[in-house]
């Protein structure tokens, strides 16, 4: 009788320690949830609170495209690509031809929450820094493999740490 008490409580202590974590899990959710509903295919660009900017890729389309040849050296060894893309510099200049004079980084955000930076010296040099829409003439998954993501690159960046894959914010700071 005793050894089946004990159980009970360890069993009772264990869906309490379950019902736990998974309202803290919940609550952390909640709390690092984006204001801004992000989401793929979707380009939001911001200063601050300020939203200076919401593209989609039929937007990019619109604007002049080129095609990057790259060999990415990465952990997976290299992987060459062809990517369709627009000009960072340019997509800003069409915003508001200040804005790279008036920030001095960009935070790249991904839907995965990587964010990596950008200082405006980058974004200024030449043939330099592009968002991506296409590989190879076809279009950039998803996280979820669906078509239609964005990707920063970076042509001075020869390991591509500081790509962003999928692309749904850029943050002027």
């Amino acid at each position: 009788m005793r050894e089946t008490t004990g159980s009970n409580k360890a069993q009772k202590l264990l869906q309490w320690g379950i019902l736990l974590l998974v309202v803290l899990v919940a609550v952390c959710s909640f709390l690092n949830r984006g204001q801004d509903n992000l989401q793929e295919g979707q380009l939001l660009i911001k200063a601050g609170d300020d939203r200076l900017a919401l593209l989609t890729i039929a937007d990019l389309r619109q604007l002049p495209a080129v095609e990057k040849k790259m060999v990415i050296n990465s952990s997976r060894g290299q992987s060459e690509h062809l990517f369709t893309c627009t000009e960072l510099r340019g997509i800003l200049d069409r915003i508001d031809p200040e804005l790279t004079s008036r920030y001095a980084r960009i935070m790249t955000r991904g839907i995965d929450n990587y964010t990596s930076g950008l200082e405006m010296r980058e974004v200024l040099r030449p043939d330099n820094v592009y968002i991506a829409y296409a590989d190879g003439g076809e279009p950039l998954k998803t996280k979820t493999g669906q078509e239609g993501s964005m990707r920063v690159i970076i042509r001075s960046d020869e390991f591509g740490q500081r790509f962003t894959n999928f692309l749904v914010s850029l943050e002027m700071e």
